[in-house]
C-alpha cells in the first residue's frame, strides 16, 4: 500500500484502501475463525487460562492489524503527525482499560486482548475519519488483487529470511551454549533497539515519498534521493556512537550489572545501526521502484550467510553470535550495493 498508493492509485487512494480494508476483514475472518478453533482446543485439553487467552487473541489479531493498516494510510498522505497522534490514542485508551479492568479485578489474558482490540478499533476509526476522501476514482478489484499478489509474495518470502540473520544466532545459542549466554546477547542487542527501531520508522514515511517521486518524476530523479536516505538513516547512528563513550555506565544503569559482559559486546555491536542505513536505504529504493525480488534475494544470501556461520556459536559463544550476525548484515548491505552499483 506503501508503494502503490502513493504511486498507481494516488489519484484513488480512498477507493484504493477501502478496498484493501475489504480484504483484510475477509483475512481477519480467517484469523479469527483460527485462533477461535485453537482456544476451544486449548480448552479442550484443560488448559483453561491458555484457551481464554486464545478466545480473546482472536478478535484482538483482526482489529490490530486493522490499525496498522489504516495507520500507513497515513505515511501514504506523508501525514506522520496523524499516524503518531493515532498511535498516542492507542496507547490511552488501551492503558485506560487495562487500568479499569485492574481495578475491576477483571484483568487476565482474554480481557486484555479484548482491551487491546477495542483500543485499535477506535483508533483506526479516528485516523480514518481524518483521512476521509471522496472515492470517486474507482479501482478494479482484479488489478490490485494482481499486483499484490505478485509484490507480495517476494516481500512475505525476504520477510521470511530477514527472521534468520535476525534471530536465529539467538536461538542457536541458547541451544548451543545455554539459556543465560542467550540472555547476554540478548541484553546487549537491547541497548541497540532504540535506534534500529528508530531507522525502520523512518523506512514507513521514505517508501511513499520515494514512490511519489518515481512515479511523479521518473527514476532518475528518484534515484538521486536515496543518497540522501542513508545520510538521514546515519544521523542516528552517528549520535549512537555518542553512548559507546559510556557504554559500562549505561549497561550498569539498565541491568543493575547483573551481565558484565554487555558493555564490551554493545562496542562490538555499534556497526549495527551503519549498516541498517544502507540496507534500509536500498530497501526503499527496490521495493518502491516494484522489485521486492531484489530484496528477498539480498535477505537470502543474508539468510544463507547465518546458517553457514552457526559453527562461530559452537567455537566462540557469545562473541561467535555477535560476529555471525554482523557478518549476515554485512552480507545484505553488499549484496544490496553491488545490485545498485549495476543500475
Amino acid at each position: 500500500m506503501l508503494v502503490y498508493g502513493s504511486g498507481r492509485f494516488r489519484e484513488a487512494f480512498s477507493a484504493y484502501q477501502a478496498l484493501l480494508i475489504r480484504y483484510h476483514w475477509r483475512f481477519g475472518l480467517l484469523v479469527f475463525v483460527a485462533f477461535l478453533v485453537l482456544g476451544g482446543l486449548f480448552w479442550s485439553l484443560k488448559g483453561r487460562e491458555l484457551a481464554l487467552s486464545f478466545l480473546g487473541l482472536s478478535v484482538a489479531a483482526p482489529a490490530v492489524l486493522y490499525l496498522w493498516l489504516v495507520r500507513r494510510g497515513a505515511y501514504v498522505h506523508l501525514n506522520p503527525r496523524l499516524a503518531a497522534l493515532g498511535g498516542g490514542l492507542y496507547l490511552s485508551l488501551f492503558l485506560g482499560l487495562a487500568g479499569f479492568l485492574f481495578r475491576a479485578q477483571l484483568l487476565n489474558g482474554a480481557t486484555a486482548f479484548l482491551a487491546m482490540a477495542l483500543a485499535s478499533a477506535l483508533a483506526a476509526e479516528a485516523i480514518r475519519w481524518r483521512l476521509r476522501g471522496r472515492a470517486s476514482t474507482q479501482v478494479a478489484p482484479s488489478e490490485v488483487w494482481a499486483l499484490h499478489w505478485g509484490y507480495g509474495r517476494w516481500a512475505l518470502l525476504a520477510g521470511a529470511f530477514s527472521w534468520t540473520p535476525e534471530y536465529l544466532p539467538l536461538v542457536a545459542l541458547g541451544g548451543l551454549k545455554g539459556l543465560e549466554a542467550a540472555g547476554v546477547f540478548r541484553a546487549a542487542y537491547n541497548l541497540l533497539m532504540p535506534v534500529l527501531h528508530f531507522q525502520t520508522a523512518l523506512n514507513a514515511l521514505f517508501f511513499p515519498l520515494i514512490a511519489r517521486v518515481l512515479h511523479q518524476q521518473g527514476e532518475m530523479h528518484a534515484r538521486r534521493w536515496i543518497p540522501r536516505v542513508v545520510l538521514v538513516h546515519l544521523a542516528p547512528a552517528s549520535a549512537y556512537i555518542l553512548l559507546g563513550l559510556f557504554a559500562g555506565s549505561l549497561a550498569q544503569w539498565v541491568y543493575g550489572g547483573r551481565y558484565p559482559e554487555v558493555a564490551s559486546l554493545f562496542l562490538w555491536m555499534l556497526p549495527l545501526p551503519f549498516f541498517a542505513a544502507f540496507y534500509n536505504a536500498l530497501e526503499v529504493w527496490y521495493r518502491s521502484l516494484g522489485c521486492p525480488q531484489a530484496v528477498a534475494m539480498a535477505y537470502g544470501v543474508s539468510a544463507g550467510v547465518t546458517v553457514l556461520g552457526l559453527a562461530a556459536i559452537s567455537y566462540w559463544g557469545v562473541s561467535g553470535a555477535v560476529g555471525l550476525l554482523l557478518a549476515a548484515k554485512a552480507a545484505l548491505v553488499l549484496v544490496l550495493s553491488r545490485r545498485w552499483a549495476r543500475g
